[in-house]
């Protein structure tokens, strides 16, 4: 009787799904393994490739619509489910009969594969990371702005402070807040009755509603939804005034160059600048101490509220 390769090896459905399952830690590899060196190879650095454009079109592209980047990050990762897809349908039918026998389809070369996948992921993740990054609102006091429990997606690359503009801090202690920004460096710094006052002239303040803050464990008193405009800011924002609070009046504090002034829009419940740390608050900030800004709602238990930027 003749024997063909064929007849010689006959791989067992456990050891078929396992060569099939290295496609999972990248794609390319079962096909690697199997000895399609050239078609394995093209999947697994087109996939890190892949991972490398979309890290690299986050960090240079300015920011568009909520839309769109849900549109493209929707699309690169569509491509990647693809490519393990694709990867997988490829190496199962190779798999019975079929393996190779150079040396870039041993396991050790496979796990140099893998080590290759891990640290190109680790690096492009790292970029994605200086590019856009998800935080979670923890306190109601950016309210009526930003809504406690909500989820915002922050721009890291931005680094330009002008009154009225909404950052992401690196607090003294703890993790990163958020707040307005009120005064920069060798301006002055003041608040009477409530009212900031920059380089001696005072905000204006109008209501336009009432509001309650959003925190369950805090007094619902029916507070002023007002709308505020701070000198020198362009446009105007949204403030939520409860009863008033001792913060309501603030002495005159020069600002030191290379430095920021921070308030929080729920004026009675934030512990900004007008607090010290020792006190939870954050006070007088370094500019440096800025990581970004909030770009996006990337979630909300208010629907419509999806989507909206935030940044100012």
């Amino acid at each position: 009787m003749t024997m063909t390769p064929d007849t010689l090896f006959d791989r067992s459905t456990p050891a078929r799904v396992g060569v099939t399952a290295l496609n999972l830690l990248l794609p390319g590899l079962g096909l690697i393994r199997l000895g399609a060196g050239l078609e394995g190879g093209l999947i697994a650095a087109g996939t890190l490739a892949l991972m490398w454009l979309m890290a690299a079109l986050a960090f240079t592209l300015p920011a568009g619509s909520f839309a769109m980047g849900g549109l493209i990050l929707s699309w690169f990762l569509l491509v990647y489910f693809l490519s393990f897809l694709f990867s997988i349908v490829r190496t199962w039918p190779k798999s019975r009969r079929e393996r190779g026998t150079e040396w870039w389809s041993r396991w050790y070369a496979i796990v140099l594969w893998w080590l290759l996948g891990i640290a190109s992921s680790t690096g492009s993740d790292a970029l994605q990371k200086r590019s856009y990054r998800g935080f979670y609102v923890a306190s109601v006091s950016m309210e009526p702005t930003l809504i406690r429990n909500e989820k915002i997606v922050g721009d890291m690359r931005w680094r330009t402070p002008q009154i009225g503009n909404i950052v992401l801090v690196r607090a003294p202690d703890g993790p990163p807040r958020i707040y307005r920004v009120a005064a920069v460096g060798r301006q002055t710094f003041a608040m009477q009755g409530g009212v900031p006052i920059i380089d001696g002239k005072p905000a204006t303040q109008k209501q336009i509603g009432q509001a309650t803050t959003s925190d369950p464990n805090l007094n619902h008193d029916i507070g002023r939804l007002m709308l505020e405009h701070l000198p020198g800011e362009q446009g105007s924002h949204h403030i939520l005034r409860l009863s008033g609070s001792p913060l309501d009046e603030f002495p005159t504090l020069h600002i030191p160059p290379g430095s920021i002034f921070l308030l929080g829009d729920d004026r009675d419940l934030a512990a900004d600048s007008r607090v010290s740390p020792d006190e939870i608050g954050v006070g007088v900030l370094p500019a440096s101490a800025i990581i970004g800004r909030p770009l996006y709602i990337a979630w909300s238990k208010d629907r419509t509220r999806i989507g909206q930027r935030v940044d100012h």
